[in-house]
């Protein structure tokens, strides 16, 4: 084979297996539309609750049942003879009951506020999963990479003890030290590794419980994430749209319905009856009305502490709607302060901590070759470099999860 024929065949070789792994890579994009796109029966509970409780807004809006009744009416009892007596007759009749005064449109009302309670508390969920695949990603995303630096920092380790058992003929017991000193070294680092593998398996299955193995298993994207800015205006203004202060406002609104509800209920309900008795013979036939209806004056033992109660429960559901806004503010306007930190933080480690972490450990490793320093101090230079590798892309992973949970509360898809 050619030399030109083996470059081709290999410069055909990368770009196909960078192409398998572009397809294989998991961008948080790609995993927030996966999580939200496999109906998690979570969401769909709430859905159909919604659902459930519109249909029965439609009942409760409904007028009770008529009740028809047949009867016989003044039949003698010492010979049952139906013809015997003017009075005796078959009655037929149908009575219909009218709830008070709007009390059947406040009652559909009040089930489709409950309606729109759970299609809250569906977006609710929606917003938490959203959170809870991105934390999950970001943490694999920062366990693969530690993983990669810890690989490489380990056969780095491996190499410098490859090159001391070189020399032990020559050095001696000096050589020995180092040598167990780096076979330390390397047994704590593969520790952390375990600790990292740990963090990550735990993170792929937070991942599969929305996602799948399938997904959850490939390659997490490495390249950096850009969040938007927030203010705290923004905040503020966007606590009102919140799904839980949307549900909790929607309980304030059941909690009102509840009191027009008690009011009706000074409001006296109506019945209308229809009767219509046949008598034997050539006696004419008996046709009815009846009206009936409530007397609601007894309220003090009824209607008036019902009212009452009704009255509480609407200040406990605003004072409950006021406490939600508040935490939910506090919470991210909390976040909004670590995320500002943390970028302050990542700023400093790129411009400053990493560029003196690579210049130290560049001078260690020449100042090693010149026998300057001894192998102790090597040994600490690299780790320090890869830990600081590894700090920075922490700092990046709590940004990410600091944007995650302020997205749950500011409804922010980034």
């Amino acid at each position: 084979m050619s030399v030109k024929s083996a470059l081709l065949i290999g410069l055909w070789t990368i770009t196909h297996s960078l192409a398998a792994q572009a397809q294989d890579t998991l961008s948080l994009e790609d995993t927030i539309a996966l999580a939200l796109g496999a109906q998690d029966p979570s969401v769909q509970a709430s859905l159909v609750r919604g659902k459930a409780e519109r249909e029965a807004a439609i009942a409760a809006g409904s007028l009770p049942e008529p009740k028809a009744s047949v009867s016989v009416r003044n039949l003698p009892v010492d010979d049952f003879d139906f013809n015997r007596e003017a009075m005796t007759q078959i009655h037929l009749g149908v009575r219909q009951q009218f709830p008070r005064g709007k009390s059947r449109q406040l009652m559909r009302d009040g089930r489709l506020i409950m309606a729109d309670e759970h299609d809250a508390m569906a977006e609710t969920q929606k917003r938490a999963i959203v959170r809870d695949v991105s934390i999950a990603w970001h943490q694999v995303r920062y366990s693969n990479m530690a993983s990669t630096e810890l690989e490489n920092l380990i056969s780095l380790l491996q190499e410098l003890r490859a090159s001391q058992e070189n020399d032990f003929a020559a050095a001696g017991k000096a050589a020995l030290q180092k040598i167990y000193r780096t076979e330390l070294e390397v047994a704590l680092v593969q520790d952390r590794l375990l600790s990292v593998a740990q963090n990550r398996d735990i993170s792929i299955e937070a991942l599969a419980r929305y996602i799948g193995y399938d997904f959850a298993n490939r390659i997490i994207s490495p390249t950096p994430l850009h969040h938007p800015a927030l203010t705290s205006a923004e905040i503020d203004t966007s606590l009102d749209t919140h799904p839980l202060v949307v549900a909790a406002s929607a309980r304030n609104r059941q909690a009102a319905n509840k009191v027009a509800l008690a009011e009706e209920a000074y409001k006296p309900s109506w019945g209308l009856e229809l009767g219509y008795g046949a008598r034997y013979g050539d006696r004419s036939d008996f046709a009815s009305a009846m009206v009936t209806f409530d007397l609601p004056i007894w309220t003090g033992k009824r209607q008036d502490p019902a009212l009452r109660a009704a009255k509480h429960e609407t200040q406990a559901a605003e004072f409950g709607r006021e406490s939600l806004k508040r935490d939910l503010a506090r919470k991210a306007h909390t976040f909004l302060a670590d995320i500002r930190n943390i970028e302050k933080r990542i700023g400093e480690f790129e411009t400053t901590v990493l560029p003196q972490a690579e210049n130290v450990v560049t001078a260690t490793r020449n100042a090693y070759g010149a026998g300057e320093i001894d192998f102790a101090e090597l040994i600490r230079a690299e780790i320090a470099y890869v830990d600081s590798r590894l700090r920075l892309e922490m700092l990046r992973r709590d940004l990410g999860t600091a944007h995650a949970a302020l997205a749950f509360i500011t409804g922010d898809p980034s």
